[in-house]
């Protein structure tokens, strides 16, 4: 009965035996297949083909023509690289340091695992490299203890497909690509571009080591945040190089007391070069990304048929920017308009300062009541402004995206693009405009660094009034291609895109008229005599007569030349020849030029009362300097997709505008605006008023003058064809100057019409915009890496059927004397 006892105790403990090795396992293999499969409640594993073909999240690459990447858009900073792109420092140093037998294991490493689960953790991790891997695969961390032992099983079984799909150098190289760095460094190629400003394959190995290091953990071990913890770490990588014989005891303990030097890169849309260039490069491809074609399909589509994103699909934008260029225009805006102009706008502000400044308060000024309404309506675009008047949330306050409603006392926040809902009582105008006139302390921009000081809030409206803005753009004028392109003068705090935008261009549309007289068989040394030109009430439409002046009051009668007419921006001779072939003439031969905004068919056209931009004026301008072929400027040549497709080709727009002898005599023209052109008769005029008798003269010959302290941009001695402009009361300065590979305009202005030099001398053209091309073009020449010879425009092959020389055409045509004949009753 005993025995019998026993033996069934026997069976029941081998059954409890069984049981317990058995159902452990059996559960285990169950929880596994869940996890492979995503069943019992595990959630799917990730895509594995993701890894090699990201869907999303790869930043694309703007590159600049001579192979430089000056920026990137992005959601996530990840461009992946390929493994022989990356320094064997890296390989090497990851290995030893995250997993010493990571070229023998299959994704698990055993001998790590049971050394871990025995040390309790304490001897160091199990996870391998490919683990690691596998963990980057998961969106999202696990929140709680089951959830992160559910995907740690994930993880093995990820590992293992993982190691069975890619070859171990594949695996290195996707590690590598997944790896946040923080600071917006996803991957090693964005990592070493931000640490070091290097490509991955050129970092040494004590660099290597520090981003090795932040493997463990890229916040507690980063380099700029926490120096000291990354100089450890990098010692630990050193050490376990050493250990595998990666390195000697010698290279160990001299690599080990190395410091660290980082060349930091931050990665931010407002910094680097072409700030401006690269947002309206933005928005302009997010524009053609959405075109579709007649079947309402997009023409720039993935193989899915969805259109492409330019802040996920890891596009590379070849742009026509030269970054050698870019940073020489960049330079003359910060030398003159930053240094030099801004503080003598600052002084003449004050020196002619009236009770309405910052705005002109003369008798050629503004009003009272425009000034007022003026600062009321800068006011109301503050957000100081529209938060204080319910007009934007002051918690998530995104402009566009909030609709902010009045209910009782309490402005409402209905979001409608998350749940913000909050509530802020009402300020009625009363206590807004008490608050807008309390100062208060606040930091604001200088071009020599931020300010702290004691302003109210409407004294720092009027103080932001004060600052000058510019607008640059250089093409090359035979392929159209944009090499520079500045926008303002400081993009983080003015980010307002002036070369795009619009002001009023002044004298520099005169050569759109004289181009139609020349156009129509006048001769650029034709004679017209210097006197008041009328048109009369109903000409071309006009409700009253209109007499246009000359900027400097004289109507001597003098014959001048359309040469020096056009060199010396006579307005009676451009208005003469306006009443020749009236207002649409000049119209049609603008638009053939590319001029694409409004015109309007009045006779003050001629003298530039048209709103252009930079943009559209480069470029029609560069149609003189293309022997009369108009091409639309081209900021990018092409754009692939990540694997190096070519997705777009650009095909910008070209015209004949005009014959290639009407643009090389045009450009005849332009040059005496530089060089100067003679004239006895205006410059014994000027000696007649007791000035000094200038016979040569042009709005634009300073820039042919010795270089002096006063004048350092100038010494330019070889052929440049220009144009000045300044606009009515010197709110807005122009210059375009065009050599035969290179054309290139400036605007420099304030952002209020109103705020303005009060002196000719000070707001003209000549003295604002000039002298930023006069930088620009000093630094161009002087690169030997650009080549751009001080050549000459290239003369048509076949004989120009006018004379250039207007002495010999004055000799033909008069019968002799000296050029500018005497003055004559009219």
């Amino acid at each position: 009965m005993t025995k019998q006892k026993n033996t069934t105790n026997n069976r029941k403990r081998l059954m409890f035996f069984w049981m317990l090795v058995f159902v452990p396992v059996f559960l285990f293999f169950i929880a596994m297949w869940g996890a492979k499969t995503g069943n019992l409640g595990f959630d799917p594993l990730p895509d594995l083909i993701e890894l090699e073909n990201p869907k999303s999240n790869l930043a694309s690459e703007i590159i600049t023509a001579d192979g430089k990447i000056i920026g990137k858009y992005f959601f996530q900073n990840r461009t992946n690289v390929k493994y022989e792109d990356l320094s064997p420092f890296l390989v090497d140093a990851l290995i030893a340091t995250e997993d010493e037998r990571y070229r023998t294991h299959s994704g698990i490493d055993l001998r790590g695992l049971v050394r871990a689960v025995a040390n309790l953790g304490q001897a160091g991790g199990a996870s391998t490299i490919t683990q690691q891997l596998a963990k980057m695969m998961f969106e999202h961390k696990a929140k709680n203890l089951i959830e992160r032992i559910k995907q740690k099983l994930q993880e093995q079984i990820l590992a293992v497909e993982l190691e069975k799909r890619y070859t171990k150098d594949e695996i290195i190289t996707m590690y590598y690509n997944q790896f946040d760095f923080i600071y917006n460094a996803v991957g090693i190629k964005s990592a070493a571009r931000v640490y070091f400003n290097k490509t991955p394959i050129e970092l040494d190995i004590e660099e290597a080591a520090v981003l090795v290091g932040m493997a463990k953990n890229p916040s507690r071990y980063n380099p700029k945040r926490f120096p000291e913890n990354a100089m450890k770490r990098r010692e630990v990588v050193f050490a376990q190089m050493k250990r595998s014989e990666l390195i000697t005891q010698e290279e160990y303990d001299s690599l080990r007391v190395l410091p660290i030097v980082l060349n930091y890169q931050a990665v931010d849309h407002r910094e680097g070069i072409a700030p401006y260039f690269r947002e309206t490069l933005r928005l302009k491809i997010q524009k053609m990304f959405k075109e579709k074609d007649a079947d309402s399909n997009y023409i720039y589509a993935k193989s899915d048929g969805k259109p492409y994103d330019i802040y996920k699909d890891g596009l590379k934008i070849f742009t026509t920017i030269n970054s050698r260029m870019q940073k020489h225009a960049e330079f003359a805006v910060e030398e003159y308009i930053a240094k030099t102009l801004q503080g003598q706008f600052d002084r003449h502000l004050k020196r002619y300062r009236t009770n309405r400044y910052p705005y002109d308060g003369s008798h050629k000024g503004i009003s009272k009541k425009q000034y007022l309404s003026l600062l009321k309506s800068s006011k109301e675009k503050t957000p100081r402004y529209r938060i204080l008047a319910g007009k934007e949330c002051f918690n998530c306050g995104r402009r566009g995206s909030k609709n902010v409603k009045k209910e009782g006392k309490y402005y409402v926040c209905q979001a409608n693009t998350d749940d913000c809902g909050k509530k802020r009582w009402a300020t009625n105008k009363d206590s807004i405009d008490i608050i807008f006139d309390k100062k208060i302390q606040m930091k604001v921009f200088a071009h020599s660094g931020a300010i702290d000081t004691l302003l109210s809030p409407n004294d720092s409206i009027k103080y932001y009034k004060t600052f000058l803005h510019t607008g640059l753009m250089s093409v090359d004028p035979h392929t159209g291609y944009i090499k520079a392109w500045v926008g303002g003068v400081n993009y983080e705090q003015f980010a307002y895109d002036h070369v795009t935008s619009t002001r009023q261009v002044g004298s520099t549309f005169k050569p759109f008229v004289y181009v139609t007289a020349i156009q129509n068989g006048y001769s650029p040394c034709y004679e017209v005599p210097n006197t008041k030109i009328t048109f009369n009430k109903g000409e071309f439409g006009l409700l009253k007569d209109w007499t246009p002046r000359n900027a400097d009051g004289v109507y001597n009668g003098c014959h001048v030349s359309l040469k020096y007419a056009l060199a010396n921006s006579m307005n009676t001779i451009t208005a003469w020849i306006m009443k020749q072939f009236g207002p649409e003439a000049v119209m049609q031969q603008a638009r053939n030029m590319g001029i694409k905004n409004k015109l309007d068919p009045v006779p003050s056209l001629c003298l530039g009362v048209a709103d252009l931009s930079v943009y559209e004026m480069v470029g029609a301008n560069a149609t003189f300097a293309n022997k009369g072929v108009y091409i639309e400027p081209t900021m990018f040549t092409r754009i692939e997709d990540k694997h190096g497709n070519v997705i777009m080709d650009v095909n910008p727009e070209t015209k004949e505008a005009m014959s290639e002898e009407t643009a090389y005599l045009m450009l005849d023209l332009m040059k005496g605006i530089v060089q100067g052109e003679y004239n006895k008769c205006m410059g014994d005029n000027m000696k007649e008023r007791g000035k000094k008798g200038i016979y040569t003269n042009g709005t634009g010959v300073r820039l042919r003058g010795t270089i002096s302290k006063s004048r350092p941009y100038v010494g330019h001695h070889y052929p440049i064809a220009g144009k000045t402009g300044t606009t009515n009361n010197q709110s807005d300065g122009w210059f375009m100057g065009l050599t035969p590979d290179l054309v290139t305009g400036v605007w420099v202005g304030a952002d209020e019409r109103a705020v303005r030099f009060a002196t000719i001398s000070m707001g003209q053209g000549a003295n604002t915009a000039l002298p930023v091309w006069g930088y620009y073009m000093q630094k161009v020449k002087a690169d030997k890496k650009l080549n751009y010879p001080d050549k000459d425009f290239e003369k048509p092959d076949k004989p120009l059927s006018m004379e250039l020389d207007c002495i010999k055409y004055n000799l033909m045509n008069n019968g002799g004397g000296d050029f500018g004949s005497e003055p004559q009753e009219y």
